[in-house]
């Protein structure tokens, strides 16, 4: 089953980049991550990394698939017995200047189905805030170049 959003930000590729191929910075904009343990560097691919669940502090293996900086990001997330994701995030540079943020997930497993509503809601909320983050950073940067120069 494949669910899949798309939001727009005034950041570029870099600056979304920036937050998204840092998996350290990935609770910044995934509600449901405290933390991320099994690296400080950059996403690189064959990761294996551990996603620490904000309130009930469970450990979710992430696993990172692809990676193609400032242009896509694929990773394998094993959200629950019965449920696995695959999520992909492409970013692709607008003619203004900004980052279109697609964000697929294909969900597999015995209990797929049950959970695509949460999955898909998830997914939504999570690129939003994405967006929304880089947005702010971007209009920041713009601000102190302005006050520079």
């Amino acid at each position: 089953m494949k669910l899949a959003h798309r939001v727009r930000t005034s950041a570029s590729p870099t600056q979304v980049w920036a937050m998204l191929g840092t998996p350290r910075n990935w609770p910044q904009f995934d509600v449901f991550l405290a933390s991320v343990r099994g690296t400080t560097s950059a996403a690189a691919v064959g990761q294996h990394l551990v996603g620490v669940t904000r309130w009930v502090k469970l450990g979710i293996p992430l696993d990172v698939l692809e990676v193609d900086p400032e242009k896509r990001l694929v990773m394998r997330v094993r959200t629950a017995p019965g449920i696995t994701e695959e999520l992909t995030f492409v970013l692709t540079p607008t003619t203004r200047g900004g980052t279109d943020i697609a964000v697929s997930i294909v969900v597999d497993g015995l209990f797929a189905r049950a959970a695509a509503p949460v999955l898909w809601a998830a997914g939504g909320l999570t690129t939003r805030v994405l967006a929304h983050r880089t947005h702010r950073l971007a209009r920041q940067t713009r601000r102190a170049a302005k006050t520079v120069a």
